[in-house]
């Protein structure tokens, strides 16, 4: 299986500053589209960041083409019309919204940047803890200071 993605659209928004309270991020991937173009599996896409409180949004729309057997894009276009054009088999989905995530979350870090937003994903922080690791090259045990 072999997949290839396109942006077609990138929107990035801020309504408000930043307010001092926590802010949290919502990702979420939907496919729009899917159907079979020169044999392969088109399915269309729209990712999506929102903020709550509600102080911006980052939307990202594209194309991805998966090539692979005709036998498994034949099932996967049975199983978008059987479900209303709602879902792809389970380890095709898994796949597909794997790719968009990987693909879109690093864009949309670059454009909450832009827009000056938080960042859509968790920053690591540094936490001098009670938690210790093994350095498998020394005999000496230190603290783990990245969460």
């Amino acid at each position: 299986m072999h997949i290839d993605l396109k942006f077609r659209n990138l929107e990035a928004k801020r309504f408000s500053t930043v307010a001092g309270g926590p802010v949290n991020v919502h990702n979420n991937s939907t496919l729009t589209k899917v159907s079979k173009m020169n044999g392969r599996l088109s399915v269309n896409f729209v990712f999506s960041c929102n903020y709550e409180p509600s102080i911006g949004l980052i939307r990202i729309e594209g194309d991805l083409f998966l090539s692979d057997s005709k036998e498994n894009i034949d099932g996967a276009i049975k199983v978008w019309e059987r479900s209303g054009r709602k879902s792809l088999p389970t380890d095709m989905a898994e796949k597909v919204h794997n790719v968009i995530f990987s693909s879109c979350i690093v864009e949309a870090v670059i454009l909450s940047k832009e827009v000056q937003l938080p960042a859509p994903i968790p920053t690591p922080s540094v936490s001098l803890d009670k938690k210790f690791y093994k350095d498998p090259t020394s005999d000496e045990e230190t603290k783990s200071y990245i969460r």
